[in-house]
């Protein structure tokens, strides 16, 4: 993870952090560039923790010790490529944004996902704005496969198939921050009703976390720091071709597929 900033890491095990942990890491981001040069136990007074603490968060955002923790955080901000065209530096942001998502996402199983997906009767992918196109793309791969799924984009169709859908459906939730109020209410709503609820986001412990049973997480393009790059779905893409990959490699679903393309191209 050596390519990985302080903030990449903090994405990817945020999660994993304790209250004082958590303390550490606020104090790194708000006084980066004099940490590098700090003893531990100068950190630890500063911050009023202990060393064994900041150890310990070290490890937990996967560096091997303090001194390589103080090392390369002292070259985060050396780490600006000399691009010779924009096209290699949004290549270059794209390899980082799907590295972190691997990272991300895979703290459980995608199979997990697929299992859920063929045990249900019916899916309802629930996504707004620049999460509805990545709800509908997910729906029509879907589809193709034979699996009756829905892409629902609208806030009253939300409501609705929250009030429609039982035990036996699924709702996979798409939203970029965790908070899209549509969502979040359809996910209340359709949890009162047994419905299997997944989610999909960016955002650590956000509303949508609190009304899901699983909750998968992508990385998100604002920790690349470039307010000149902006991609909302690629990292969501990605987790729906890994998705989309698993699936096919069932006979009936790709069996299913390649009817669809055929056809197709036919036409």
């Amino acid at each position: 993870m050596n390519n990985f900033t302080f903030k990449n890491r903090l994405q990817i095990f945020e999660y994993t952090l304790s209250t004082s942990e958590k303390k550490i890491a606020d104090y790194v981001l708000n006084h980066v560039e004099s940490v590098p040069f700090e003893s531990i136990s100068d950190l630890s007074t500063k911050i009023g923790t202990s060393p064994s603490t900041i150890t310990r968060f070290c490890k937990k955002l996967d560096y091997r010790s303090y001194v390589e923790f103080q090392t390369l955080l002292k070259t985060d901000s050396l780490k600006v490529p000399n691009y010779d065209t924009i096209a290699e530096k949004v290549i270059e942001y794209y390899q980082l944004t799907l590295k972190l998502s691997k990272s991300i996402f895979q703290k459980i199983s995608p199979e997990v996902l697929v299992n859920d997906i063929e045990a249900s009767n019916k899916i309802a992918i629930l996504g707004i704005g620049s999460s509805g196109l990545t709800a509908t793309e997910f729906s029509l791969r879907l589809n193709r496969m034979g699996i009756n799924s829905m892409a629902v984009t609208d806030s009253y169709s939300m409501f609705a198939q929250s009030v429609l859908l039982n035990a036996n459906d699924l709702i996979i939730a798409i939203s970029n921050s965790g908070e899209t109020p549509e969502i979040v209410k359809a996910c209340k709503e359709a949890k009162n009703k047994n419905v299997k609820i997944v989610g999909l986001t960016k955002k650590f412990n956000s509303s949508i976390s609190e009304t899901t049973d699983k909750i998968f997480y992508t990385s998100d393009s604002d920790l690349l720091e470039d307010d000149k790059f902006h991609n909302d779905q690629l990292s969501f893409l990605f987790f729906i071709d890994v998705i989309t990959y698993h699936l096919l490699k069932k006979n009936r679903y790709n069996e299913n597929y390649q009817k669809v393309l055929h056809v197709w191209k036919e036409k």
